[in-house]
């Protein structure tokens, strides 16, 4: 079975996440913990490691975390027969060993990058980069507006719905349902 599922949310106050507790809700043995930045091949890296163990049973129990930012790209796998995950370590979802040398350990995929091959200057990458930060923080600036005029929405609604009756529904349409 596959479980597909986000780990995190961006929401009008930021990122919102459980990667630092992913160790706690699967039982997990053994976390790998990617570090290095975007376009390192953290969500590749990801997918071949799940692609692994699911070769070796097709009837594994996988859940894949996807990115609140990317829903296309992986965060994280967790592999729940065997007790073994993998995630990406990295802002906004920034997570550090808690049993380090017991349970998780760190996988730094910036021992790979060849500082040669990089063809941008330092100050073209840091202005790419605080690009991305200025839309992130934009992104979250709308959320929050969206949210403002949602509140206004339903307190517009709220004096006027009849909760007794919708909670009255809801235990029927449950019961039905058993």
């Amino acid at each position: 079975m596959e479980r597909k599922l986000f780990l995190g949310s961006n929401t009008p106050d930021g990122f919102a996440g459980y990667f630092d507790k992913v160790i706690t809700m699967y039982g997990l043995r053994k976390l790998y913990i990617l570090k290095g930045g975007s376009g390192l091949g953290k969500s590749t890296f990801i997918q071949k490691f799940a692609e692994f163990f699911k070769a070796q049973n097709p009837e594994r129990n996988i859940t894949y975390v996807y990115c609140s930012a990317d829903p296309k790209s992986l965060d994280g796998a967790i592999i729940e027969d065997i007790g073994v995950g993998i995630i990406d370590g990295t802002f906004p979802h920034i997570t550090d060993p808690k049993f380090p040398g017991m349970v998780d350990q760190i996988v730094d995929l910036g021992k790979y990058i060849d500082p040669t091959k990089i063809k941008v200057s330092r100050e073209e990458l840091e202005k790419l980069q605080d690009e991305k930060s200025s839309h992130f923080k934009t992104a979250y600036q709308h959320l929050n507006n969206a949210r403002k005029v949602h509140m206004k929405i339903e307190s517009v609604y709220k004096g006027a719905v009849d909760f007794d009756s919708i909670n009255e529904l809801i235990s029927k349409v449950c019961h039905e349902a058993i």
